[in-house]
């Protein structure tokens, strides 16, 4: 059993944009397939640069505020209380052009 109190970790920089920050809860390794565990929270004006993951699948839940997801393509505005989830190598990108802060918890799982 793991207990962690997301008040004790420290902030890092996601690795496509070092400007947005995250919270890991848990890491890779911890549990098999499971790239991680953690929460986000985009700024007014900020951006996720686009990207795609080759092995992973990514889910995302929107808790607080909105933001623009860009699928292949494709806007999706997500809500609080939405859940999002982008499969291996679709190019996606996130960003925040709304008035207050959006914040998700996100996962990503490992196809191989």
């Amino acid at each position: 059993m793991k207990i962690v109190d997301q008040n004790t970790i420290q902030a890092v920089g996601v690795t496509h944009d070092p400007d947005i920050k995250k919270k890991v809860l848990i890491s890779k390794g911890e549990i098999h397939k499971l790239m991680m565990f953690g929460s986000a929270t985009l700024k007014p004006g900020q951006k996720v640069t686009p990207h795609s993951h080759e092995t992973m699948t990514e889910v995302f839940y929107i808790q607080q505020g909105k933001a623009l997801f860009t699928v292949n393509g494709e806007d999706h505005i997500l809500e609080k209380g939405h859940c999002i989830t982008i499969e291996a190598k679709e190019l996606h990108s996130q960003e925040n052009p709304f008035k207050e802060p959006v914040e998700w918890l996100y996962f990503g799982i490992a196809l191989d």
